[in-house]
């Protein structure tokens, strides 16, 4: 009989998602809008309209950049450019359309700061950026126990890396 020991392997999480609320400069909100995701790196659209009560959702994004727009008759079109897609993340991106002509529009160049979908806690580091952190252990795990909002013990008492302190 043959026994095979292998460590579970995680797939890489390559799909996330923006959604967001769209109202007027009084609150109210807007259903109707049309919103349009577009992929920076890929060219990737995906259209919808807000629902009847002004949110929309766009799920199963890859991870990457989006331009996204938001348009109503009687309102000023607004673009967010450049809001970032991360695995396994929802981006908040709320829209707050004025009043104006339909040929006006306004770009927003701001990255979203809040997560209101989810309670998770995160960031992604690239290769570099790992690389470069000076690691106690030689262990990239040491990078999840230096990580905001994580209490576990750097160093075990027997010399592993169990993070159950």
């Amino acid at each position: 009989m043959y026994s095979c020991s292998c460590p579970a392997l995680r797939a890489q999480l390559t799909l996330g998602g923006i959604t967001g609320l769209v109202t007027d400069p009084q609150g109210a909100t807007l259903p109707g809008a049309s919103v349009t995701v577009v992929g920076v790196e890929t060219g990737l659209t995906r259209t919808q309209t807000a629902g009847s009560d002004g949110y929309y959702s766009f799920v199963n994004l890859p991870v990457g950049h989006y331009a996204v727009t938001v348009k109503l008759e009687g309102f000023q079109a607004l673009t967010f450019p450049g809001i970032a897609v991360e695995g396994d993340r929802t981006a908040t991106v709320n829209a707050s359309l004025t009043i104006g002509a339909v040929s006006s529009s306004v770009t927003v160049n701001a990255t979203p700061l809040m997560n209101a979908v989810d309670t998770t806690n995160g960031y992604v580091l690239d290769k570099s950026q790992i690389e470069s952190i000076p690691l106690p252990t030689g262990s990239p795990l040491g990078t999840a126990i230096l990580s905001p909002g994580v209490d576990a013990e750097l160093f075990a008492r027997d010399g592993s890396e169990r993070g159950d302190g």
